[in-house]
């Protein structure tokens, strides 16, 4: 997987990041910049974003260890198998942004 970054001004779910569950072993490298202020949590998603009728909305989330209510600058790792990550913020003074990067073969 590419680098991919996630961004979100004001409160709740930003967009997606897709991430490859075939991946062994699976690590997604997580680090989440808060441009001041702000709570969040980093979510991974089980359901399929490639399966017809999905909608990040009905998608059932989880937050991923490491990363509940989030107020500060954090990094981490998912290495729990997943297929969509995103980050759920819900007090915002400004943008929240997460860096992402899956482990794998080049």
């Amino acid at each position: 997987m590419q680098y991919k970054t996630l961004s979100k001004t004001g409160t709740g779910r930003s967009g997606i990041c897709v991430v490859d569950d075939f991946q062994t072993p699976f690590n997604v490298g997580v680090g989440v910049v808060l441009g001041s202020t702000g709570t969040f949590t980093v979510e991974y998603s089980l359901d399929d974003p490639n399966a017809s009728g999905y909608s990040p909305s009905t998608a059932t989330w989880y937050v991923a260890p490491g990363f509940a209510s989030g107020s500060a600058n954090i990094a981490g790792a998912i290495i729990i198998p997943c297929r969509a990550i995103c980050l759920n913020v819900s007090v915002n003074g400004s943008t929240i942004t997460a860096n992402i990067v899956q482990a794998g073969p080049a």
